[in-house]
């Protein structure tokens, strides 16, 4: 179980820090990097598309009517293509997809607190504030009361940065923890 969560909070350092290199990208250079992703994301989505398209003619997609490749295929493929030929989209739907995620993840960082807690460790206070505040940003985004797309984008660096930041923050809260949280669970 330590094996696992050890794993768990490596995966999750790695992001934070992929997304503070991403977050100070799209603080600079906001519509480059909006259109780098956007390609790199619209690449992978067609090459997906393709390759379960080629997958439904070639294996038995042909004789199983609950095979889907060819329609995730068609799907895939038509988004993929729409984000290469359209690559403002992206900042249209980058703060929403992100908003979630944000959501998701302090949500999951408040569940971490309350285990914490439940061992009465005081740190789980750091963690719940920290699952708070990321709870406001991905909130924040979602909400997405800004006009121009470039600001957005911007603001979505610093939002992407201070998230990764306190994530990361939680993180060694979390590891330096790690036994308590297991003794819940024996």
């Amino acid at each position: 179980m330590e094996k696992k969560i050890n794993k768990m909070c490596n995966a999750s350092l790695i992001i934070s820090i992929i997304f503070v290199i991403i977050g100070l990208f799209l603080f600079i250079k906001p519509d480059t990097t909006i259109s780098i992703i956007s390609y790199v994301i619209g690449g992978t989505l067609l090459a997906s598309g393709l390759f379960s398209g080629y997958r439904y003619f070639t294996a038995e997609g042909l004789g199983n009517i609950f095979n889907f490749d060819l329609v995730y295929g068609v799907l895939l493929t038509i988004a993929g293509c729409f984000l290469i030929f359209s690559p403002n989209a992206l900042a249209t739907l980058f703060p929403i997809i992100l908003g979630i995620w944000i959501i998701i993840n302090s949500v999951t960082k408040f569940q971490y607190a309350l285990v914490l807690k439940k061992v009465k460790n005081e740190d789980w206070t750091y963690t719940t504030i920290i699952s708070l505040l990321t709870l406001i940003w991905g909130i924040v985004l979602l909400c997405n009361p800004f006009k121009s797309a470039l600001a957005i984008t911007q603001i979505i660096g610093v939002f992407i940065i201070v998230y990764a930041v306190l994530d990361i923050i939680d993180n060694f809260i979390i590891r330096k923890n790690i036994k308590d949280i297991l003794n819940i669970f024996k």
